[in-house]
């Protein structure tokens, strides 16, 4: 939680109530994204008063920043022994699904944009995990003389979730192991492993 949700003097705080206002919170980011959720009906969804939601978070950012949290993010570098296999392994962490934090992120995407801190804890908390993972399938591949350095590859790094975004948001196409060979086979790996000039 954040610093808001530190409890006052007084009636001891309930961590299920805690839960089910996060929970409440993230449905409503899914349903109705961030400019029309409000703090009224996060509360109205478990039957409690505004009042039992700003004595744990002082903002509706604070709320939608501890909701994003609530997911299991963590991303554990894959170590198959091959630059190929490893990108290969990412890929698929990055297409699985849950569609309730899809949701959650496609409605906060608005908020993104405008709101620094909103966009500062999204990166660390959603982002960081899978470039970190990135970063470390560079270095073994790296290590293993796969490719002729292990930085520098932002702009690589970023290819697979921006095609991935463009290909469900925008364009509604399938995202199967036929779309993850082409991206990795056809621009990833060429990119990673062509001839410094």
């Amino acid at each position: 939680m954040t610093d808001a949700s530190e409890p006052r003097a007084g009636r001891k705080r309930d961590p299920q109530r805690d839960r089910d206002l996060v929970r409440a919170a993230q449905e409503l980011l899914a349903e109705v994204g961030y400019d029309k959720m409000t703090i009224e009906a996060v509360a109205a969804r478990i039957g409690a008063g505004k009042a039992t939601v700003y004595r744990r978070w002082k903002t509706k950012s604070e709320l939608v920043i501890d909701a994003v949290r609530a997911f299991d993010w963590d991303v554990a570098a894959p170590d198959t022994g091959t630059l190929r296999e490893d990108l290969f392994a990412l890929a698929r962490i990055f297409m699985e699904r849950n569609p309730l934090r899809d949701g959650v992120l496609a409605g906060m995407a608005t908020a993104m944009a405008r709101d620094a801190t909103i966009r500062h804890a999204v990166d660390e908390v959603v982002d960081r995990p899978r470039h970190d993972a990135f970063a470390t399938i560079l270095t073994n591949a790296h290590a293993r003389a796969e490719i002729s350095r292990a930085d520098g590859w932002e702009n690589v790094r970023d290819i697979f979730p921006a095609m991935l975004f463009y290909r469900v948001a925008i364009r509604s196409g399938p995202v199967d192991d036929g779309f993850v060979r082409d991206i990795i086979d056809d621009l990833t790996i060429p990119l990673l492993t062509r001839t410094p000039t």
